[in-house]
Formats: structure tokens, sequence, C-alpha cells
């Protein structure tokens, strides 16, 4: 859900580690050794950054990984796991929700998000992970001069923008449907006529807020883009923008059920977080290898991160 770069040859990168280190775990172990836990793999950024971030911390802790990229979004990857081709994947509860489990009105709540999507899809025979505190949701971006402190919310920048100097740049569907503009301007009391709109995709709209053409513009939260742009996101504190709470997606029976799995990627789940995941994506956004930004962050988890089995 970031900028682009050019993901084949990153996909080609990310894949090429995960298969190597599961051929060196083979070549260590013998017969009885656990089968490799397949990794399914999106067509973003993030998705690679995810799927390097996951092969690295199983790896370190002796378990031997397979991957499947460019699997595309939400929907591919759930595919690929019902039908047991993946046995872990990344997704995020709001798109989930919405377009994996076909149900109106995602949460805006995170804690709900999860908890709805969670057990929806235990009887689909998938399994969610912990949820990480990394939500790629919506999100309005300014630039970091722009705002006027770290308590900033969409209530200021409510009133930027309905002064009618400031430009939003969105894609023309937030602009014009009702659950977009619309509705963040009912939520925050302006009137969404009074603001002067440019159409843009969200690399549009990140260039345009960074060279000032927009005053800001719509992105997920996560973008790397955006943060190698020097764009925040405005904190949205009535909760407008539905939850899309990333988390590990594990296969019932599968390789990637089981605990030692789970345990391996605990410290990983405990240091996602928003602005965190952003900083890793815009790593990759500015042309660094998802797989070198992958092993130096789990690195840095230290002892937290497992020790291989013997």
């Amino acid at each position: 859900m970031t900028a682009q770069g050019k993901p084949h040859n990153r996909l080609q990168r990310v894949c090429a580690l995960i298969v190597l280190a599961s051929l060196v775990a083979a070549a260590c172990g013998n017969a009885g050794a656990a089968p490799a836990v397949v990794i399914g793999v999106g067509s973003t950024d993030e998705q690679q950054v995810l799927a390097a971030l996951t092969g690295e911390s199983l790896q370190r802790a002796g378990i031997p990984v397979q991957a499947r990229t460019d699997l595309g979004s939400t929907l591919g990857l759930r595919r690929q796991a019902l039908a047991d081709r993946i046995d872990l994947y990344w997704d995020y509860t709001g798109a989930a929700w919405a377009l994996g489990l076909r149900e109106a009105a995602p949460p805006a709540d995170p804690v709900e998000s999860w908890e709805r999507v969670h057990e929806a899809d235990q009887r689909q025979g998938l399994r969610w992970l912990r949820p990480t505190q990394a939500n790629a949701t919506l999100a309005l971006m300014v630039r970091s001069a722009d705002l006027p402190s770290p308590d900033s919310d969409l209530a200021w920048l409510a009133g930027e923008l309905s002064s009618g100097q400031r430009r939003l740049c969105a894609d023309p569907d937030f602009i014009s449907r009702d659950g977009g503009l619309r509705a963040l301007a009912a939520e925050y009391g302006i009137d969404a006529s009074a603001v002067p709109t440019q159409a843009a995709g969200e690399a549009e709209a990140v260039a345009a807020v960074a060279n000032g053409e927009c005053y800001a513009g719509l992105a997920t939260a996560t973008s790397g883009a955006a943060k190698a742009a020097g764009l925040v996101p405005v904190a949205d504190e009535l909760r407008v923008f539905p939850a899309f709470v990333v988390a590990a997606v594990v296969g019932e029976g599968s390789p990637a059920d089981a605990a030692t799995v789970t345990a391996a990627l605990a410290p990983l789940i405990a240091a996602l977080d928003t602005a965190t995941l952003a900083g890793l994506n815009a790593q990759v956004a500015t042309g660094e290898d998802p797989a070198v930004v992958a092993a130096a962050f789990v690195s840095r988890l230290g002892r937290q991160t497992p020790t291989p089995a013997p």
C-alpha cells in the first residue's frame, strides 16, 4: 500500500533471499526436518517489506521458509491461503473485512477491527496472529513543517481547508463519494464544498504536497513515499477513516500454524507500529533492498529475536 519503486526487481530479490534461506535450512537439516513455511508476498513495497521481515525472523529461529511472490492485494493473497498454496501472509483488517469477507462498514476502532476479522476468519480456516500497532488506514498528509504541533489533528486541518485557501489533493472517488470527503467534512463540521480540491492518485498527491502545490494529500498512514518526502499524517481523532491494522494471517493446520512460528514472529509484531513501518517503507521507496532493510531491522531487535533451535 505504499509508493512504488521497481517492484518486480525487488520482489525477485526478496524471493531470492527467502528461497536461499530455505535451501540452506534444507541442506543442513535431515529427513525429519520441519516443512518450510510458504510466505505469500503481495505486489506492493509494503508487502515486500513485511515478507522480508518475516523470512528474516523465521530464518533466525531456524525455521525453513519459501516464498510465493506477486500475489496481488488482499483478495489474491486470501485466495492463495484458502487454497492451501501459502501458509502465511500479511493483511489489513479493514481490507479483509470489506473485500475478503464482503462486510459493510469496516470498523474504525483498531481493536474492534482486528477482533471482527479474527472471529470471522476462524470459520474460514484462517488464524490472525496478534495485531501489530501499525494501522495502514487512509490519512491526510501535510508537510511536517506545516503541522503546528504533534497533537494537531484533523479538527485543525479542517479549519485550514475550510478557509478556501488550502487545496486538498485526493483521488477522485474520495472527493466525490458520500463516504469520502463529505463524511470527513460532516464529522469535523466543515462545508465540503468550500474545500478546494485537486484529483490525484496517492503518488501524485504526495508529490503535490511536498512541492507546495497542495496543502494536504490523501495517502496511507504507512506510505513510504510520504515519509521519504517529509510528510506526516494528521491524526484522525474522531476515527472517520476505517482501521487497516497490519497483522499476519496463517492457515490453520499449515506449517505456519505452530507455536515456534508464533514465537519467532512475536518480537517483530511487537516492534511494528505505524511510524516504524512507514520508516521501513521509506527506505525501500528511496531505493534500498527490502531484504537488506529487513535484515538490519531484525538485527536491531537484539535479544528479543528468538535464538535458532540447535
